[in-house]
Parts: structure tokens; C-alpha cells; sequence
């Protein structure tokens, strides 16, 4: 199920525009497949060659507003167990990859603006997400001091570019004076320069198919039907890595990744004070939070809204648009509605089913796949891009060995835990997007509501495996996505033969 190493008998034609043979091909050009192939190219390990269509129309790296924020992410689900502290830690390492990568960077950068545009993040506290934030809040308090990291209570009036609406106001503010944001979409532009002046081809095509054996991998097919000999093929698509891989290798016990639609906008601030940090919620109702992230050039991004859905889409509903607009106006700076929106993003995230990213080799002699990453993909890229290279060329890696692809399903949670997070994250997404009911209906008629909702759900899976409540939301209201979850989960039979669920570290951390 491994290659011991690259299989490097294949010769680079320099100046070849279509090679019909490379060392390596890396299927997919956002932020893990560029970053891979920059490292590559460091260790000079042959012909590089990166697939994927200039415009990422659907992919998640193009949309990303690249906050560098661990703790900022932090949840009570975050060091609750030992596999996600793992998955924490992963980021938390990345982290402390950024300034070496950009110095790396800056001779590509654009001269326009620089890379990074801010170095410190501020979360806020109001009272519009329900008690997830309130929390998640703590969480983030918690998470910092048990790793030792700076930060400080402010009041958050004195946060720079802050001006909400009166009733929207936080209460209280944090200061994270390391977790700052990038410019993805330069970075993108950087990493495209620095490969083409290193020797890699980047070809603004898609791949129709794998093409191979039982056994291995030995080429790709492009769209037009061009074929690409490689030793290794990388598959780094995204949320298209599934179906890419299931083109020579078709097995019901692949985890199955499903589309995080976001929606994002960039807007030109046209007066009022502007923000020079990150100023965000915690993660709340099925998402990363309310946010906004200076861009540089009087630019801001507007985030970001997620919602699970069937297929790929490079488009989002009229809903996301009025959300994310009325509720950046509320609860970020009432400035905003002057705003001249200068870009839309929508991009798709890469979700698994069990959370966690699909980092290794496949079955299949000389296929690797690097997908799954949901919303830290592009903070992880450096330090995933280490971990790769070492393993094509046959090195030890530097991630933990739960994030391999063939894995069961890892259990972080009861279904009792989870039918209690569903109806914590359906809450806060109800009372942020101001939804109304009858006036003499009780929270605690929403949360049971809520809460019949889930238990039908898990009935009519049947199964047992705990999901996360954004899966459990998508198998809730989308009955194709409800077969999926549970034709995948039946191939284990049920929670006998997923992966055992790792031990409670410190505190409940619980949501209910």
C-alpha cells in the first residue's frame, strides 16, 4: 500500500509545454498541490508537473480568506479527544512554518501589496450566535493557555475597524497578537511564479481519468486525451480527489469526501476606519464564524458561510449573499454597506466524513492522495507540502498516521454527544440568521424540535457511527447524501468496525 520511493527513471524535456512523461504529477493546482510542488522542486527531484485549470473555478484555495489561526478555530471539540488534539496539532504546527514559507515567497510576490496583511487576529464575543459562541469563546481561552500562546483580553471598542450596530456589540474581545492572515489569492500568484522559474510545468488543463492496473498507477489522461506517463501521481484536487481516484480504483470502503460550499466576497472600503486585523467570531452554527480579514490596497474579505450540498457548485444561493452581507453590516462595522464588492468568492471544501484529512499512499503502487483538509487546507499546505515530499521520496513523515486514506472512520464522539451538537449548532444558526417563530414559542421547543430532528435522523441511517453536525445536517436534509453516509458506514457494519473512539483528554468540553 506504499511506495518505498519515487520511481525516477523518467526524463524532463525542458520546454516542453504537454510532457508526455514526468517524475511526478500532481493533479490539482490550489494551495496543497502548488506548495507540493515547490517543495519538490527544492529537492530537485526530477520533472514536476501541476494539472488544473487556471481559474479553480470551484476549488476551495481561490476563495479562502487564509486566516493563520489555530486557536482562533478552537472549539470545546478541539482537545477533547486524542485525535483531534492530532488534528490541532497538525495546525498548530503549520503555524510555525508561515514566516520561513514566506520569506521563501516574497521575491514572487506581487509588488502591489505584500503576503501577509496582518499579523494579529481579535475574537469577539456578542450575544447573536447563541451559547456555541459563549462556549467556543472559552474554549479558545482554555486551548491558549494549555499551550502557553500570548493573548489578552481588550475591550473590544478599541479594536481597530470594529463598528457594529448597537445590539449587535460584543461583550468581550480577545487580542491573538500571532494569528494573523495571508493574501491566498497572491500567495497562489507567487507559488505559479516561483514553480515556473524553478523548471515545474504547470498546465492549465483538468484530468479526465487514472490510468493503470490492479496493481499501480501509471499515467493520466487529460481532458483532451493527452496521456502523461508518471512515476507518482498526487492527487491534491479537493473536493474532485474522490472521483478522480474512483476513475482506476472503485472500493465501498473509501472514505467519501463531500462539498463544502462557501461563499465569500472582497469588498473596497469607501470611508470609515479600516480593519488591520482579523476580527472574528468563534466557530459557530455549522461554520468557522462571522469574519473579515484585511486584504491590503483598501481591500477586506468578507466571511465566510458553509453549507454541505451534493454536487460541486461555483455558485451560491441568493440566501449566503444576503447572510453574509446583512450580518458583516450587524455585527462586523455598519460601514460596510457602502462598500464596493470588487470579487465574489465561492469555493468548495473538501469535507470527509469522519472529519479528518486523507493524507498517504493509496493501494495502488504510485497513487497518492492529499485531500480532505475542510478549512485548513491552505494554513496546513507548508507543512503537509514537508510531510509528502518526504514520503515519495521514501522518508519517515512528519504527521501522525491516523490521517491515512484506507483508514476506518475515526470515532471522536457517542451519537448521544452528537444528537447534543447538532441541536447546539442548529440554535446558533438559527438565532444568527434572526429566523422567527411563533411568540410564544421556547428554546427549549427549538431544541427539542432539534433534537426529534437528529434521533429521526440516525434511525433512518441506521447506524451507529457518531457523526460530526455538519454531516448530520447534510444526511438530515439531503436524502441522496443520507444514502451515501450510510451505504459507507454499512461497508464496516456498523461501529464494530470503525476505529475505535480515542480517550477523553482534559475536561468535558462538552456542548450541551
Amino acid at each position: 500500500m506504499s511506495n518505498p520511493t519515487m520511481k525516477s527513471d523518467l526524463v524532463f524535456a525542458a520546454g516542453t509545454k504537454r510532457p508526455a512523461k514526468a517524475n511526478v504529477v500532481i493533479i490539482g493546482n490550489g494551495a496543497l498541490g502548488l506548495f507540493l510542488a515547490d517543495e519538490l522542486i527544492e529537492r530537485q527531484v526530477g520533472s514536476v508537473v501541476v494539472v488544473g485549470p487556471s481559474h479553480r473555478d470551484t476549488g476551495a484555495s481561490q476563495a479562502a480568506g487564509a486566516m493563520l489561526g489555530c486557536f482562533g478555530e478552537t472549539t470545546t471539540e478541539t482537545l477533547r479527544t486524542d485525535a483531534a488534539r492530532t488534528r490541532f496539532e497538525l495546525g498548530l504546527s503549520a503555524h510555525d512554518k508561515w514566516p520561513e514559507t514566506l520569506r521563501r515567497l516574497d521575491e514572487f510576490a506581487p509588488s502591489d501589496r505584500p503576503l501577509q496583511t496582518t499579523t494579529e487576529s481579535h475574537i469577539i464575543l456578542n450575544s447573536v450566535g447563541a451559547e456555541l459562541d459563549t462556549v467556543n469563546f472559552a474554549a479558545i481561552i482554555d486551548a491558549l493557555d494549555q499551550y502557553e500562546r500570548p493573548w489578552k483580553e481588550v475591550d473590544p471598542a478599541d479594536i481597530p475597524g470594529y463598528h457594529p450596530r448597537t445590539e449587535s456589540r460584543a461583550l468581550r474581545a480577545l487580542h491573538l497578537p500571532t494569528e494573523g492572515a495571508v493574501d491566498a489569492r497572491g500567495v497562489l500568484a507567487s507559488l505559479e511564479r516561483r514553480l515556473r522559474h524553478g523548471g515545474a510545468i504547470l498546465l492549465d488543463q483538468t484530468v479526465r481519468r487514472l490510468v493503470g492496473s490492479d496493481e499501480e498507477v501509471t499515467a493520466v489522461e487529460l481532458d483532451d486525451g493527452h496521456l502523461i506517463e508518471a512515476g507518482t501521481v498526487v492527487v491534491a484536487a479537493g473536493i474532485h480527489s474522490e472521483s478522480l481516484v474512483r476513475t482506476v480504483f472503485d472500493v465501498p470502503d473509501l472514505m467519501p469526501t463531500f462539498p463544502g460550499l462557501g461563499f465569500a466576497m472582497i469588498a473596497k472600503r469607501t470611508g470609515g476606519e479600516p480593519f488591520t486585523s482579523v476580527v472574528r467570531t468563534p466557530n459557530r452554527g455549522f461554520a468557522c464564524g462571522l469574519h473579515v480579514v484585511p486584504q491590503g490596497g483598501g481591500l477586506e474579505y468578507y466571511g465566510a458561510t458553509n453549507r454541505l450540498v451534493h454536487t460541486v457548485s461555483s455558485v451560491t444561493w441568493m440566501a449566503d449573499v444576503r447572510f453574509l452581507a446583512q450580518y458583516s453590516m450587524q455585527q462586523l462595522d455598519e460601514r460596510a454597506a457602502t462598500h464596493e464588492v470588487t470579487k465574489w468568492c465561492t469555493g468548495n471544501r473538501p469535507v470527509t466524513l469522519d472529519g479528518f484529512p486523507l493524507v498517504g499512499w493509496m493501494p495502488l503502487s504510485g497513487l497518492y492522495l492529499m485531500t480532505g483538509t475542510y478549512r485548513d487546507g491552505f494554513h496546513c499546505a507548508p507543512l503537509l507540502a514537508e510531510h509528502v515530499a518526504n514520503e515519495l521520496q521514501g522518508k519517515s513523515g512528519i504527521i501522525d498516521s491516523i490521517f491515512q486514506p484506507m483508514r476506518k472512520p475515526v470515532a471522536t464522539r457517542t451519537v448521544e454527544w452528537s444528537i447534543d451538537e447538532y441541536v447546539t449548532h442548529s440554535l446558533a444558526a438559527w438565532f444568527e440568521t434572526g429566523a422567527q417563530a411563533a411568540p410564544q414559542m421556547t428554546t427549549s421547543q427549538l431544541t427539542d424540535y432539534y433534537r426529534n430532528l437528529a434521533v429521526q435522523t440516525y434511525e433512518q441511517l441506521g447506524v451507529d457511527y457518531a457523526l460530526g453536525p455538519d454531516i448530520l445536517w447534510y444526511a438530515q436534509g439531503n436524502l441522496h447524501g443520507a444514502r451515501r453516509v450510510a451505504r459507507y458506514l454499512r461497508a464496516f457494519k456498523g461501529d464494530g468496525d470503525v476505529a475505535e473512539p480515542t480517550g477523553a483528554t482534559t475536561g468535558t468540553g462538552g456542548t450541551r
